[in-house]
């Protein structure tokens, strides 16, 4: 759903161009940055502003569920929607013992899937174990670092000298790890319902570890073990990150995660606003949504910095002002990678024919994993609906800010980098902040 100017908050100075995606989201009368007084640290603000910070959570993942004051379980704070990514992960470990493959674009919520998925093994009494990927690691240090982490109390599985390692860590041979040694392994945790998770695969540049690891699902599937692994990482396909192994294709269950729907975004909002004890009207909840596109982190980091914004100038309540504050803040947070090649594509802003082409795909239609159309229309070249210019078009290509979406035809496409789709958003409405010239030239 395009991004549309928010008209019962904002005021739009003017429409645009017929040709150009609707991404205005001006701020509204009375709010303009600057025309409210000086920050304000008023000490009974500060509550809401460090249950603002446990509300949003932008930089560290979910993890699981808490215990509330009256002593009730809850599930994570701001944890939105995944319930058909959740049980489909239970139901592929604990019900059909197979390996998991959880991928997608960074920001949106794999570590907090799978710290959920991780919590309810243990209240199932799996025995859950999890490691988390450098990129050095190789398969001997990923398979070392999940054994050690397995809980202390199996100590009696391994051997008994003074000298050896504790716990099932000592069931893994002194040389580096084979596949066939965890087959070993397994013999003595038979008993169990083990789970491994491997976080961050995707940093394993060592081609040999991913295939090693393919080898070991195979077998550990021929042989029945009931140990499984949940593997996460960046990725396009499961393929991408263990390779295309046709032997392991019936013992892997694939998980993409898409984005969130807009409703979700918005009910994400909505609940951290609830405990944060701040007011986020409905369009302002909206805006955010429609800026975020779909990805949770960039939900979470526009709304805490927006209320960030709010209670410095002595508010509980998020006026546009705030909104406007919050963009700011995003766009110079961004990865400088993804500000570097913006700057790259679109020269400085200086190429108005790749610009255009990167709001069109920003702004767009497009589907549940991000991927949008790009195709002839008879003499004419669209994408994501809007009329581009095909030498431009050749450009963001060859720059890879935007590529061909790997084995689902010609016409899908996606951003090359996670996060440039939302900077190409907010330095659009940004850019229409900034004073116009008058008629003689003059800045207004």
């Amino acid at each position: 759903m395009p991004v549309r100017a928010l008209t019962d908050l904002f005021r739009q100075r003017e429409a645009p161009p017929a040709e150009e995606p609707e991404i205005t989201i001006p701020p509204m009368p009375g709010s303009e940055p600057g025309e409210e007084g000086g920050p304000s640290r008023q000490p009974g603000l500060d509550a809401a502003r460090r249950r603002l910070a446990e509300s949003f959570t932008p930089t560290r993942p979910l993890v699981g569920r808490r215990k509330r004051k009256d002593g009730d379980q809850s599930s994570s704070i701001g944890f939105i929607g995944r319930e058909t990514e959740r049980e489909r992960i239970m139901r592929a470990v604990a019900e059909d013992r197979s390996h998991v493959v959880i991928f997608g674009e960074r920001g949106r919520g794999k570590t907090s899937l799978a710290n959920m998925v991780m919590a309810q093994a243990l209240a199932m009494g799996f025995v859950v174990a999890r490691h988390v990927c450098a990129a050095n690691s190789d398969f001997d240090s990923i398979m070392r670092g999940l054994f050690r982490d397995i809980p202390r109390w199996l100590s009696t599985l391994g051997p008994a000298g003074p000298e050896d390692p504790p716990g099932a860590l000592g069931l893994l041979p002194t040389r580096p790890v084979l596949p066939g040694d965890i087959m070993v392994a397994s013999n003595a945790l038979i008993e169990l319902r083990l789970l491994l998770v491997v976080d961050e695969f995707d940093r394993v540049v060592d081609q040999e570890t991913r295939t090693s690891f393919a080898d070991t699902l195979k077998q550990l599937s021929d042989r029945g073990v009931p140990l499984s692994f949940v593997i996460i990482g960046v990725s396009e396909s499961a393929e991408e990150l263990l390779g295309r192994h046709p032997s392991i294709q019936r013992c892997v269950t694939r998980v993409p995660l898409p984005l969130l729907s807009q409703e979700e975004v918005e009910e994400l909002v909505e609940r951290g606003a609830e405990r944060a004890g701040l007011d986020y009207s409905p369009a302002a909840r909206t805006c955010i949504a429609e800026l975020a596109r779909g990805v949770p982190y960039m939900g979470q980091l526009l709304a805490l910095r927006a209320g960030q914004s709010a209670l410095d100038h002595g508010r509980t309540a998020v006026q546009g002002s705030d909104l406007i504050a919050a963009m700011q803040a995003a766009v110079v947070e961004a990865d400088p990678r993804i500000i570097a090649l913006y700057d790259s594509v679109t020269r400085m802003e200086r190429d108005p024919a790749a610009l255009g082409i990167l709001r069109a795909a920003a702004a767009g239609r497009q589907d549940g994993l991000g991927r949008f159309q790009a195709w002839q229309d008879g003499a004419v070249l669209r994408v994501a609906g809007v009329r581009a210019d095909p030498d431009a078009w050749r450009r963001v290509l060859q720059s890879g800010a935007i590529h061909p979406f790997r084995g689902e035809g010609p016409d899908l496409y996606v951003f090359g980098e996670a996060m440039l789709q939302q900077l190409v958003l907010l330095r659009a409405v940004l850019a229409q902040q900034a004073p116009r010239p008058a008629a003689g030239g003059t800045a207004a």
